[in-house]
């Protein structure tokens, strides 16, 4: 037997529903914000990632699947969606005046090689937004709250809490840098990466996932901000606060990826205190990646969020959010020809849900079967039925049985939907 990779897993079922409904219904709210889906490649050069998400990063140094193509030229599969979306905005133009404000959303397979464990994958589905064109509270303020808004929409709000940071930049993080290195300087057991970035990138030792948890005390960026700076994070509290969001302040947050600038933020979620919060969606503010990619200045923001983390929860929390999907109406096909087929099809372009009998089951075994899929209502169609166009339509709910006109679909619809919303 071939089993699956590790760190990957099949969706179907229960489990399959509960994602397209998720999907269904993120797609629903960024379509009335006015984003547009965008597809991009599932895989690209290495090089895009390198330079967009940042050579020290753990995507980057320990994560990526980067494989040779038949010209050796070197390309990866995504680890994540952002880098991805930038390069079709440099390599397309999109980002000249008129177009802007550009606001896409994108839903695909992501794929970083790391240790598998609840709710981390190898390969697993991201969906992201990324906004192009404004540097301002209004475009920040937009992101976390379509965020919101998605786990509003799934009745998660209440458990969700956002941990904001604002990465210290400019003329300011030089002085920010130091005062974090001689920090770090005081530990003498940090890890083999960690003492690789305090010489290239300090920052990147704050989101460390061996060391992490020992920076408890590091210089708070907040004090090395611009007043500028310090300003937009005082009004991005205050309006996410009177928004009736729960905020924190995280002055160690700073994400995994080094395209970030400015506002960071993960939306965190536990069910009670006693539990560990779990992050389900995280992001912020990254101005010059654009730029980094080849195109001009153009300010950017955005979020991702792992549908399979969310699933998971939902699966604890939230098990009944989804209606399952119902079986309208089974046909127990005695005889089979096109115009079974002909009929089921017209049923089913009628909106109805319809199954049959492909095994050509008698009538006993076509019942049993009608009753394990549950289906709502069983249809008898033989060569007499076909012949005059009446059968019998029984609920499977009452025994109830009615004469109906094969011709009628509306009417077959109608008396299927009334029969059981009594």
């Amino acid at each position: 037997m071939i089993n699956k990779p590790r760190g990957t897993s099949d969706v179907y079922g229960r489990r399959m529903e509960v994602l397209d409904g998720v999907i269904g219904r993120v797609k629903t709210i960024l379509h009335q914000a006015n984003y547009q889906e965008i597809m991009t490649p599932i895989f690209e050069s290495k090089e895009l990632f390198v330079r967009g998400v940042g050579e020290t990063s753990d995507v980057v140094s320990k994560e990526m699947y980067e494989f040779n193509d038949k010209k050796n030229r070197v390309f990866v599969l995504r680890p994540e969606g952002t880098a991805g979306v930038v390069r079709a905005v440099v390599e397309d133009k999109m980002y000249v005046l008129n177009n802007l404000p550009l606001k896409f959303f994108y839903v695909g397979s992501m794929f970083r090689y790391e240790r598998p464990q609840a709710g981390r994958y190898r390969q697993f589905n991201q969906l992201g937004i990324e906004t192009f064109g404004a540097d301002n509270l209004n475009q920040d303020v937009e992101v976390i709250s379509l965020a919101m808004e998605i786990l509003t929409s799934l009745t998660l709000e209440q458990n969700a809490v956002i941990y904001l940071n604002y990465l210290v930049s400019g003329e300011e993080k030089k002085p920010y840098l130091a005062a974090l290195v001689q920090y770090l300087s005081t530990f003498d057991d940090l890890c083999d990466d960690c003492q690789v970035r305090i010489q290239k990138n300090p920052m990147r030792t704050l989101d460390c996932k061996i060391d992490g948890y020992k920076f408890t005390n590091p210089p708070s960026m907040g004090d090395y901000l611009s007043v500028q700076d310090q300003m937009r994070m005082k009004e991005l509290v205050e309006c996410l606060t009177a928004l009736n969001y729960q905020v924190k302040l995280d002055p160690s947050l700073v994400r995994g990826l080094d395209y970030y600038t400015g506002m960071v933020f993960e939306i965190k979620y536990a069910a009670d205190k006693s539990q560990e919060s779990l992050t389900l969606i995280g992001g912020g503010r990254y101005n010059n990646l654009v730029q980094q990619l080849g195109g001009p200045s153009v300010p950017a923001a955005g979020f991702g969020l792992g549908i399979e983390r969310l699933l998971n929860l939902l699966g604890e929390e939230k098990p009944d959010l989804f209606t399952r999907r119902e079986l309208d109406l089974y046909v127990i096909a005695l005889e089979f020809n096109a115009q079974v087929m002909q009929l089921i099809s017209t049923l089913r372009a009628s909106g109805l849900v319809v199954d049959f009998s492909l095994l050509n089951n008698t009538l006993k075994t076509g019942f049993n079967q009608a009753k394990k899929l549950q289906a709502k209502e069983v249809l008898i169609l033989g060569s007499q039925e076909l012949t005059s166009m009446q059968a019998k339509l029984k609920n499977q709910a009452t025994g109830k049985e009615q004469v109906i006109d094969l011709n009628q679909i509306e009417i077959i619809k109608t008396m299927i939907r009334e029969q059981n919303n009594d």
